[in-house]
C-alpha cells in the first residue's frame, strides 16, 4: 500500500462518515420542522422562525451531502493534490515505524472527525454570527469550537509532519 492510496482510503472513509451524519439530521430536523409545520396554531405564531430553521438546516443538510459525496467520489483527486509523491508504506516493526503507526492512526481518527463535524461547525457559525448582529433569541448550539480548532491543528500537524514527530518521539526513549 501506498501512501497516497491510504490517503484516498482516509479520505472516502470521512465522506462516508459524513453522509451517515445526514441521517442524524434527518431524524432531528426534518420531522421536528414538519412537525412544527402541520400544527396551524403554532404555524401562524412562528412563522418566521420556522423559515429561518428550515433554511439553514436544509442548507447545512444540502452542503453535508455535496461535500461527503465530494470526499467519497473525489478521493483519489484529492490525494494526488495532497500527496506529490507516492511511496511505498514499510511495514518493519520497529520503534520508528510503531510510533507512525500510532500517531497515523491517532491522525486518520481525528481527520474523519474533523471532517464529520464540518456541519456542526458551519451551523454554530451560523448561529454566532446571528448572535453578534444582534438576534439575541439564538441560543448558541453546545459546539467545542477551541476543542475543533486544536484538534484539526493537531491533526495536521501530525499528519504533515509525522516524521518528524516520530523521530522526536523515538529520541526520547
Amino acid at each position: 500500500m501506498t501512501n497516497r492510496t491510504l490517503t484516498t482510503l482516509i479520505i472516502r472513509i470521512a465522506g462516508i462518515f459524513l453522509f451517515t451524519k445526514i441521517f442524524d439530521h434527518f431524524g432531528v430536523y426534518f420531522f421536528s420542522v414538519y412537525g412544527t409545520a402541520t400544527i396551524t396554531q403554532f404555524g401562524k405564531l412562528l412563522s418566521d422562525h420556522i423559515h429561518k430553521f428550515y433554511f439553514t438546516g436544509t442548507f447545512l443538510t444540502v452542503t453535508n451531502i455535496v461535500v461527503s459525496l465530494f470526499l467519497f467520489i473525489k478521493g483519489d483527486w484529492i490525494s494526488k493534490k495532497l500527496i506529490k509523491t507516492d511511496s511505498e508504506i514499510k511495514t518493519e516493526l520497529n520503534a520508528t515505524s510503531l510510533t507512525k503507526v500510532i500517531l497515523l492512526t491517532v491522525g486518520v481518527i481525528w481527520l474523519a472527525k474533523t471532517i464529520y463535524l464540518i456541519p456542526n461547525l458551519i451551523d454554530y457559525c451560523t448561529k454566532f454570527i446571528f448572535k453578534l448582529n444582534g438576534n439575541n433569541e439564538i441560543e448558541l448550539p453546545d459546539f467545542a469550537v477551541a476543542n475543533y480548532i486544536l484538534k484539526t491543528v493537531l491533526t495536521l500537524l501530525i499528519i504533515f509532519r509525522i516524521e518528524k514527530i516520530s523521530n522526536w518521539i523515538v529520541n526520547k526513549i
